[in-house]
């Protein structure tokens, strides 16, 4: 049994840490603790909190009887349930913080400690709305520990005695978990290549009806093709009817026609109105939104963009001639010859 009285003690809460963590946790905690010179930790658990007790290294040294598991003498007392008392040590006095029956603070005097000093144990323990004075002397049973402390450098060893326990028995488990799912594997194996023998067998049958919707998807793409076509005005009635409603002296140098909208360059005559042409293609019926363009590409004449209101002109009858012409009879309007139409 090692005195109070030639030992530090240091209590670390490790509960809010996996405990997977928790050995790595204490041992940073250990090297940042350095209470003594040359110390060597006994550690004892309790559940989430480890007692962590330091003595210097020479001491054991110097002890007749070498014990391979020291006991601190505060270990070897009666535990407390809650609150803080004074115990009579071996040599000295010792102060005790208890929580839930976990030991939290200890604080060890050679003589009984003055009002002073039990007033800064309290602080330090977190007691400090208790009396001031120091409570009466206390002299718990001794008692054996359940478990004893093991050395901070027994810990690993601990912890790898118990993993390599844990990885002989699940080898064991999946030893037996092979033998016995052996042949379930192997029986998902032959469903799973009959599966495949099957479904080889499902696509030879289904071919022909696959190639027979490709060829069908083929011609309703065609069809829809040739309805867009149809559903397009023609370049040609879309002339035909511009040539019908310019003046004859007016000259077609670009035309660009895509879908329902329409885009003509004109050279008119200094004595022909660009408002009246404009006018003029509105009242034929098939052009409308007839207006110049705006796109800041320099052209010579008039450039002119409008829509058509239907894929195909209105019907005339065979005595309408037309818009009256804006600059006298003549020849008919010059159709585009050295500008070429777009369509």
């Amino acid at each position: 049994m090692i005195s109070r009285g030639v030992i530090r003690h240091r209590a670390f809460d490790l509960s809010e840490l996996p405990e997977a963590d928790r050995l790595g946790a204490l041992r940073a905690q250990l090297a940042a603790w350095e209470p003594l010179p040359d110390a060597q930790y006994l550690i004892s658990w309790q559940g989430a909190v480890a007692q962590a007790f330091a003595i210097e290294k020479h001491r054991l040294d110097q002890v007749a009887v070498k014990n391979p598991a020291w006991l601190p003498e505060t270990l070897a007392r009666e535990a407390y349930s809650q609150g803080v008392r004074m115990v009579q040590a071996l040599d000295g006095f010792e102060g005790q913080a208890w929580k839930a029956g976990v030991l939290r603070v200890t604080r060890w005097w050679a003589t009984r400690p003055s009002a002073q000093e039990w007033s800064l144990f309290l602080r330090q323990a977190g007691w400090a709305g208790s009396a001031s004075t120091a409570p009466e002397l206390e002299s718990p049973n001794w008692q054996k520990p359940g478990r004893l402390p093991v050395s901070a450098d027994q810990l690993g060893q601990v912890g790898q005695g118990n993993e390599r326990v844990l990885v002989g028995v699940l080898a064991l488990v999946l030893i037996g978990f092979g033998a016995m799912s052996a042949r379930a594997l192997w029986d998902s194996f032959e469903a799973r290549r009959q599966a495949q023998l099957a479904l080889a067998e499902l696509k030879v049958g289904v071919a022909p009806v696959l190639a027979a919707r490709d060829k069908a998807l083929a011609s309703a793409d065609q069809s829809a093709a040739l309805i867009s076509l149809l559903q397009a005005p023609r370049p040609l009635e879309v002339l035909e009817e511009l040539l019908r409603l310019l003046p004859s002296t007016g000259l077609i140098r670009e035309a660009d026609i895509q879908g329902m909208e329409v885009r003509v360059v004109l050279d008119l005559p200094a004595d022909v109105s660009r408002s009246k042409v404009i006018a003029g293609l509105e009242a034929g019926g098939w052009f409308t939104q007839v207006s110049e363009a705006r796109d800041g590409q320099p052209r010579a004449g008039l450039d002119l963009q409008m829509k058509l209101s239907s894929v195909s002109p209105p019907q005339r009858s065979s005595a309408d001639a037309g818009l009256q012409r804006l600059s006298g009879e003549g020849a008919p309007p010059t159709p585009p010859g050295s500008a070429g139409t777009k369509q």
